[in-house]
């Protein structure tokens, strides 16, 4: 929720809708005032109707701005970021519920009331809105399972970037650390349905396929001279390794290396380039 600015100045716990509700509560306010002093005339029933909104509006207020101001609080209790999204969440709406419950409670439902009335709000509720359920329910998996976290980049289906922002229906995903609005929103349910490949916080470990029509020639040591070229590309060596290998029945060269994943796709052209000057000879290329 974005706060109101001012001079370019952003002014803390205050948003545009905080700013509306509290318009609404002094108007409202003014008539009740001037209503009790007589000053203005309003059927028994419009009164009564303004009590009641003042109320459950003044309640949702106070709550609302008692959440703003106190979540910072519940932050600092905890230092990794899944967790302070996780227990914020819980924090806030616990405090709508009990909004929610004084204001139940006011207008005479008692508890056993209430507790049946969720009951069969949360039974018909549930065939109502199964995937938002769903999708919180993942979202709560993802905060204390941690198949990944923020700072992560990690590869869903077709979907890869770096985990920006794990959200209550949404995991927010940074395709391109240049271009900051160039995103994608991967809807929480789809983590339950297919596989994660988490590929850490900086380090990207690539493995590219060549399929070969013959072995390449030992004596040359060509192996070897690709592998010696590489390391002028590929900052890190111990994990560098060109080797030839059999799978499915077809002869494959294997390039693997870790490069930072920023960078891979320009390290993966490079790398390309190297093995096609060394074997264009011998590879087999894809029909276009």
């Amino acid at each position: 929720m974005s706060n109101i600015k001012i001079n370019d100045k952003e002014i803390p716990f205050v948003s545009p809708a905080l700013l509306v509700s509290a318009l609404f509560l002094i108007l409202f306010l003014i008539v009740l005032f001037l209503y009790q002093r007589g000053l203005i005339a309003l059927p028994e029933t419009i009164s009564k109707a303004i009590n009641s909104i003042l109320l459950v509006s003044i309640t949702m207020f106070v709550v609302t701005v008692f959440s703003r101001l106190t979540k910072k609080y519940v932050y600092k209790f905890f230092e990794e970021p899944e967790e302070q999204i996780f227990y914020s969440k819980i924090y806030s709406w616990s405090l709508f519920a009990i909004g929610m419950l004084v204001i139940l409670n006011h207008f005479g439902v008692s508890l056993a009331n209430i507790t049946l009335f969720i009951g069969l709000m949360a039974t018909g509720l549930a065939f109502a809105i199964r995937d938002v359920l769903i999708m919180i329910f993942a979202w709560m998996i993802l905060l204390r399972k941690k198949p990944f976290r923020i700072g992560d980049y990690i590869k869903i289906g077709e979907d890869e970037g770096k985990v920006q922002h794990i959200g209550t229906f949404y995991v927010l995903l940074d395709k391109t650390h240049e271009l900051p609005e160039d995103f994608i929103r991967v809807p929480n349910r789809i983590f339950l349905e297919k596989s994660v490949n988490n590929l850490g916080k900086n380090n990207f470990y690539e493995r590219i396929k060549f399929r070969l029509r013959s072995m390449p020639n030992i004596e040359t040591n060509s192996l070897l001279n690709l592998q010696n070229q590489l390391k002028n590309i590929i900052e890190r060596h111990d994990h560098l390794g060109v080797f030839v290998d059999i799978v499915d029945e077809k002869l494959i060269l294997m390039v693997e290396y870790v490069v930072d994943f920023d960078r891979r796709q320009a390290k993966r052209s490079l790398v390309v380039e190297k093995v096609l000057q060394e074997f264009s000879d011998i590879i087999v290329f894809p029909n276009v």
